[in-house]
């Protein structure tokens, strides 16, 4: 029973407060009542670890960003200092780690592809090496997908080991655009305002894999240096300006 001291006018405004507060502490939902649909941004990170993982790490973690990054155990094996990398990975609550095969196909693709039951065994000796949760891959060298029943080749070697890949369970993913990098210095090719056009006009134009979600691929080395790491803070709070932009892990990606 109400206290008497307590107006039935009042109960009802403080009802509708509450809901109202509520409501605004709830992620906006895309629908008829809300004309800006969620467009979701995969940041993913591949062939770490190595020397800019430290930096692509204390980033995220001061962000408090969802990455995920696709690691080769033959990394984390080259030194200790590569090998703690991959232990502030796995510390990090923000990052989630995937596979991207143990050897990297030692950078010779053909070879690698020419059998995809080898290309299993990497695969599966990278996830027991790592102890890798998730049976979510990237092939290192292609842009293949293999989700929900959906696939897409880059029309290089490769497709018989996703076929093999998937039918013994793993999601394969590929990506929809690149930051590309100088594979000499390792330094970023775009600057992020273009990196920021870029992401922005596919998703406008559902230029994707999956309308409103865009895979966005890294690579570790790109920031090895302070600049470098201050350009990925830059691309991460100018997108974060769009209040419909939400980041996400690969994991969460949807199959259909």
């Amino acid at each position: 029973m109400y206290s008497k001291s307590i107006k039935p006018l009042t109960i009802i405004l403080l009802l509708i407060s509450a809901i109202a507060n509520q409501s605004m502490a709830q992620p906006p939902v895309a629908g008829k009542n809300n004309p800006s649909s969620i467009k979701y941004i995969y940041l993913t990170f591949d062939d770490g670890p190595l020397n800019g993982s430290e930096h692509i790490d204390s980033v995220v973690l001061a962000e408090r960003l969802k990455i995920s990054v696709f690691l080769v155990g033959e990394h984390a094996e080259l030194s200790k200092q590569l090998g703690s990398y991959y232990k502030m990975y796995e510390r990090n609550p923000f990052v989630e780690a995937y596979n991207h095969s143990f050897t990297h196909a030692n950078g010779k693709y053909k070879i690698f592809y020419n059998s995809p039951q080898n290309v299993l065994s990497d695969i599966q000796k990278n996830e027991k090496l790592l102890g890798l949760r998730y049976k979510i891959i990237r092939l290192p060298g292609r842009n293949m997908w293999r989700i929900g029943g959906r696939k897409k080749d880059d029309g290089i070697s490769g497709a018989s080991s996703a076929n093999l890949l998937s039918q013994n369970g793993y999601k394969v993913y590929g990506w929809d655009i690149e930051w590309k990098h100088n594979t000499a210095t390792g330094g970023p090719i775009q600057t992020v305002d273009e990196m920021l056009k870029e992401i922005g006009n596919r998703l406008e134009t559902g230029n994707t894999f999956t309308k409103d979600h865009i895979v966005v691929l890294i690579h570790d080395e790109m920031f090895q240096k302070k600049w470098e790491e201050s350009e990925l803070k830059q691309l991460i709070d100018k997108l974060r300006q769009h209040s419909n932009y939400v980041f996400e892990h690969i994991r969460f990606y949807p199959d259909k």
